[in-house]
């Protein structure tokens, strides 16, 4: 049986239907608290405090490119600087190491990255989730009771967000659809048949999900 990994764009619905994947093929489904547990028994004495939130912000932003190459430059926090570079030179072989073991068995991977770091996995489907802009702010607002303005600024800054990290972990574009199997737009299709579908890719018989 495959592994599937889903990356989904903000308000595309990958959360819903990597669950009903999972329920439909039997296996398990594999998020950001199951993938924590596994980079802690990989690596546990620096990830011990450490959460997929705090490197994710620790990538991407406590050191921008600006404010670390004045730190080496000017010689200001420049052991936190060194530091920070150590921990982003480490940060893609942790990834990946964390993907690879994830992907032992059958199961489905949600992570937005996790594509780029299985990308010669012998048994993996890569599924890219989208929809258009319009319907995935409707659907930011209907799930987060949140107004169209703060909706839109959220789904923006989200998209940003996932070009940043993917780019700079794995130096690829998560936009590039040859990088996946499939590339889905969940607003033409019900749940049932998105699901159906993603079974077949993984020689999986589509069935009934539970009820």
């Amino acid at each position: 049986m495959a592994v599937w990994t889903i990356s989904a764009q903000e308000g595309a619905g990958g959360d819903q239907i990597a669950a009903r994947l999972a329920a439909a093929a039997g296996v398990p489904l594999l998020e950001r608290n199951e993938l924590v547990a596994i980079a802690h028994e990989i690596d546990p004495e620096h990830l011990e405090a450490e959460d997929f939130d705090e490197i994710e912000k620790r990538f991407g932003g406590r050191f921008s490119g600006l404010a670390f190459n004045m730190a080496i430059t000017t010689g200001q926090g420049s052991t936190a600087a060194l530091q920070e570079l150590k921990f982003r030179h480490k940060l893609p072989e942790l990834a990946r190491s964390i993907l690879n073991e994830a992907a032992r068995q059958p199961c489905v991977i949600v992570a937005v990255g996790a594509f780029a770091a299985l990308p010669d996995h012998p048994k993996a489907i890569h599924v890219r989730l989208r929809a258009p802009l319009a319907c995935r702010i409707a659907a930011y607002q209907r799930e987060r009771l949140v107004d169209r303005e703060c909706a839109e600024k959220m789904v923006k800054h989200d998209d940003r967000a996932q070009h940043a990290w993917v780019h700079s972990l794995f130096h690829v574009d998560i936009d590039d659809s040859r990088m996946f199997a499939l590339v889905l737009d969940t607003s033409r299709f019900n749940p049932d048949r998105l699901v159906d579908v993603l079974l077949a890719a993984g020689g999986v018989q589509a069935g009934l999900l539970p009820t």
